[in-house]
């Protein structure tokens, strides 16, 4: 081989070699790849050194600064742990059992930072919803997640009797609301007459709750004046007259017998082929109002105030509901125009 294309061989050995080896490390033994001896091959160019140098630390400022940002990845991508339940203890009265459902009603004690004292349908285990009857008082767990609640780790501690003075159970069976379908009731009206609340499916009917004896003015005298003033924009109304109907069923039913309803109807000019005035027996009269949304509390002696919430409802005439009107400021208008759609 001629002796210029051996040294041009062995310079580019050597110079493959040359970039192994770092400036400052002993050039001793021999390159594994030619076989020549390390102090045989030159040393690296200067200026290819200080290449190699600012490469290096170009490479490591990159690293730090994108190494933050490479950690906030990981954190970001890193499964998120599944949320952890509350838990509280609960005392309180079983006052309806759903063996359906699988649920309890109970009157609960408040629960210290968590909910005040209240009624209130939590679901819970199959064998301790069999092994409990309205009455039981109980000790347990209530477990919060996600929104819904459950009753774990039941214990009866003891058994009292029912409130009577209250129909907080028919307000825990389940209120109704836009769309739901009235539940039929056998009531009595103001000529002693006994009356179906299915009589009145077929036509948009509006429903009220109050008692004759009500001292508060802006409660059930309020109610009863704005179903007079509806019944006259009704009798008023071509579109409206014949078609609509006025429903007031009476909270205090041991007071407003058929009698003084007929007189309290005479009072405020309530025309019977519009307006109808309803009574029945206690139990009933609780049930059909808890399930309409108005909750009762009577007083421990006769003639005391009744205290209780207000409810207008207004009953299509598929007999579902189609309206709710919480409270004492509903207008006229609003309801009338509500009928107008229900007349179609």
């Amino acid at each position: 081989m001629p002796v210029r294309r051996r040294q041009q061989r062995r310079v580019r050995s050597m110079s493959t070699c040359s970039w192994c080896l770092p400036a400052n490390t002993l050039r001793t033994g021999t390159c594994a790849d030619t076989g020549i001896p390390a102090s045989d091959l030159p040393a690296p160019v200067n200026g290819a050194r200080r290449a190699i140098v600012a490469t290096g630390r170009r490479i490591g400022g990159m690293v730090h600064r994108l190494l933050p940002l490479l950690l906030l990845a990981a954190v970001a991508c890193s499964p998120t742990p599944p949320p952890q339940p509350s838990r509280y203890p609960l005392t309180g009265q079983v006052l309806a059992v759903h063996l359906d459902r699988n649920e309890l009603t109970v009157k609960h004690d408040e629960i210290p930072g968590f909910m005040m004292a209240m009624t209130m349908t939590f679901p819970a285990e199959r064998e301790v919803v069999l092994d409990l009857t309205p009455g039981d008082l109980i000790s347990a767990t209530l477990e919060v997640l996600d929104g819904q609640a459950r009753l774990l780790d039941v214990k009866r501690t003891g058994s009292a009797p029912l409130p009577g003075n209250t129909n907080e159970i028919a307000l825990a069976a389940g209120l109704l609301e836009v769309g739901d379908a009235v539940p039929d009731a056998a009531l009595i009206d103001q000529t002693d007459r006994r009356r179906s609340l299915a009589e009145w499916t077929g036509t948009p009917t509006l429903y009220g709750f109050t008692y004759t004896t009500c001292p508060l003015p802006n409660y059930c005298p309020l109610i009863d004046r704005n179903f007079a003033r509806l019944q006259e924009a009704i009798a008023a109304d071509d579109t409206l007259r014949g078609r609509v109907r006025l429903v007031t069923i009476t909270i205090d039913p041991s007071h407003d017998t058929p009698d003084v309803l007929a007189r309290h109807a005479e009072v405020l000019g309530a025309d019977p082929a519009v307006w109808t005035f309803l009574t029945g027996d206690p139990a009933t009269v609780d049930r059909i109002a808890g399930r309409f949304g108005v909750g009762i509390v009577r007083p421990d002696e006769p003639g005391g105030e009744i205290r209780h919430n207000l409810r207008t409802t207004l009953v299509g005439a598929d007999g579902h509901v189609l309206e709710i009107y919480s409270g004492n400021d509903w207008s006229i208008e609003t309801v009338l125009s509500a009928m107008r759609r229900a007349v179609g």
